[in-house]
């Protein structure tokens, strides 16, 4: 079995309000992801594709692509902001419905909490019952929950991923350069998750700037402008030995989140990046398979 594959629009560096410099036109963006082979994309942030989940979807097929998978973030930890989490939840989903997508990518925000504060017993309690009750609303709506573990989430640790691993029975995204810069293999990682893994993001990356990202001693922002996330074979992940460890059965998200400081001429970009990423893992692929 040959994964499917799709990618997603912060590999052109859409983030949204030009935070990390600059972000390109949807229509350059889709253009380009259609034009290098990939037939499915994440939805993106909010911004890049309309908020009408229909509307969306026709944008994507006009360009002969599928949504498959989208994210929402909230604020599940405290009770008194449990019913929007799950209000938001319903929204965003119901939006990815619509454009066609599956899997509906979660990652619980710290709220009120400084950065790289840690939880007390009582708060990993009402996490996990949060996301379980999270779990439950996307199987009510016939989506799938995959918990992405991020830096500046509840989530970025290996520690984080054990105990929420051991107390939810959330669905997970695994993550190949976030779980290692949170100190977590592959292989662990799958050996705990199983087939609760409902998507993974092939992504590489300078590890020692992700560690210090996670450790907060620099910050998101800071990571992305010096490149910690780079094209696949061009970082610290020994990604021979992490693709055939990967379940096949569900999306992998080729993910590269980069900053762009100005507009590429036609052809020149990030549009290269994706490209090379897609080769170096097809020439993966085709190993194992050989």
């Amino acid at each position: 079995m040959e994964p499917r594959i799709a990618t997603t629009p912060i590999t052109w560096g859409f983030v949204g309000n030009n935070r990390w410099g600059i972000d390109l036109p949807r229509e350059r963006i889709l253009s380009e992801i259609a034009e290098i082979g990939f037939v499915a994309i994440e939805a993106g942030v909010s911004g890049f594709l309309p908020e009408d989940g229909f509307e969306a979807k026709i944008i994507l097929e006009n360009y002969g692509l599928a949504a498959v998978s989208g994210p929402v973030s909230f604020v599940i930890h405290k009770q008194a902001s449990r019913q929007d989490a799950l209000e938001s939840v319903r929204k965003a989903g119901s939006r990815l419905l619509d454009m066609g997508g599956e899997v509906l990518i979660t990652v619980p925000k710290p709220g009120s909490m400084q950065a790289g504060g840690r939880l007390e017993d009582d708060g990993w309690k009402e996490l996990c019952d949060g996301l379980d009750a999270v779990e439950e609303l996307c199987r009510s709506m016939g989506l799938m929950q995959a918990l992405h573990p991020h830096v500046g989430s509840l989530v970025e640790t290996k520690e984080d991923m054990q105990r929420v691993m051991e107390s939810s029975s959330c669905g997970w995204c695994l993550d190949t350069a976030h779980i290692a810069s949170g100190d977590l293999d592959p292989e662990s990682f799958i050996q705990m998750a199983g087939d609760r893994i409902n998507l993974v993001h092939i992504k590489d990356l300078n590890l020692d700037l992700g560690r210090k990202m996670v450790r907060h001693e620099v910050d998101f922002d800071t990571a992305i402008a010096q490149r910690v996330f780079v094209p696949l074979g061009e970082g610290d992940l020994d990604l021979s030995a992490i693709i055939p460890l990967l379940p096949k059965s569900v999306w992998w998200v080729l993910e590269q989140d980069q900053a762009i400081d100005r507009v590429p001429d036609a052809g020149l970009g990030p549009v290269n990046d994706a490209a090379a990423s897609l080769d170096i893992l097809q020439g993966l692929l085709g190993s194992i398979s050989g």
